[in-house]
């Protein structure tokens, strides 16, 4: 027999017992079958195809799982595969990694392109018996599985949150070119999660009406808050866009407001020296009978009068609220 050349794992578990272990291939974990419920989660190789094949998934689900496209689902007479996505950060910056999901039977198979997920909390649930995992079928882990990687959504977007309260503090305190780059790369984010988000809802609706079969009651009542629970985060996204827009709005008012200011303080300044301008222009332009050059006190007496008019138009600007 051919060895995979992917990274295997496999939990299998009933109510009253468990077991957890690598294997070299899925035809070799799939021989755990006699569990209640069989996770097999692999990382993705070229080399998974064929075997996937052999377990009758289709050439077209194969061929999305090495696509990059938006989230997706797959449902036949006898299993259901769903395509989504996992969100990190990664050096200051969203990434996103597929992540496909196959129920068939009692068979959970998971294909990730790295190793790293955010499954622990299941894994160890089960691991310890705790909760009611061990109880439930594999319907129950679908959509704990699906419901672990929407949960990775929120603290992602509740970061973004934080960020867009800090920003809006720091544009009415200092505009300047970093904070409107930290606005356009918040906005980006926010993009970025409706874009991987949005497919869930078509997602979860077909599998509400069309793959009802392989859920219980319990399980169909799971995927309707799950599918609840995807509305909430959306809407949770709309507000948070139309927050970025507005955060661009207020920065660029602020800007305006500064400008405005620098502005009005620029033009009282120059309003102050037209009489000023005007009066050195007349003694400056030494016409021979002019009585107040001549006079002892002129150039003293021009002074004091240029320091009047300049002292008396500032009370009047700032009696008017001007400076």
């Amino acid at each position: 027999m051919k060895k995979s050349t992917s990274e295997i794992s496999v939990i299998a578990y009933s109510k009253d017992k468990f077991m957890s272990t690598k294997v070299s291939s899925l035809e070799e974990a799939l021989s755990f079958r006699d569990y209640t419920v069989v996770w097999i989660n692999v990382i993705y190789s070229p080399a998974l195809d064929a075997e996937l094949k052999k377990l009758g998934v289709s050439n077209r689900v194969i061929k999305a799982i090495k696509r990059d496209s938006s989230a997706r689902v797959f449902i036949f007479p006898d299993y259901i595969f769903v395509i989504l996505h996992q969100v990190y950060e990664v050096a200051g910056s969203l990434k996103r990694e597929k992540t496909s999901i196959l129920l068939m039977n009692n068979v959970i198979l998971t294909i990730q392109e790295r190793p790293r997920d955010v499954f622990n909390i299941i894994r160890e649930s089960i691991r310890e018996g705790e909760g009611s995992l061990r109880r439930k079928g594999p319907g129950y882990l679908f959509v704990e599985i699906l419901d672990a990687i929407i949960e990775n959504y929120v603290p992602i977007l509740e970061k973004i949150s934080a960020e867009i309260e800090k920003i809006e503090s720091k544009i009415l305190a200092n505009p300047d070119q970093g904070i409107l780059r930290k606005i356009h790369k918040m906005r980006r984010d926010v993009l970025f999660m409706r874009r991987t988000i949005l497919p869930l809802l078509t997602c979860f609706r077909r599998i509400k009406v069309e793959g009802k079969e392989f859920l219980d009651a319990e399980t169909e009542n799971l995927l309707e808050d799950l599918y609840a629970h995807v509305r909430d985060i959306l809407e949770v996204i709309e507000t948070q866009k139309e927050l970025t827009d507005s955060l661009v709005d207020i920065y660029y008012s602020t800007i305006s407001m500064k400008i405005n200011e620098i502005i009005r303080i620029l033009t009282v300044v120059s309003t102050i020296f037209i009489p000023l301008t005007f009066i050195t222009g007349i003694y400056g332009m030494n016409f021979r009978y002019m009585p107040e050059l001549q006079w002892r006190y002129g150039y003293p007496a021009v002074l004091v009068v240029m320091f009047a008019l300049a002292i008396g138009m500032l009370l009047y600007f700032k009696k008017k609220k001007w400076l």
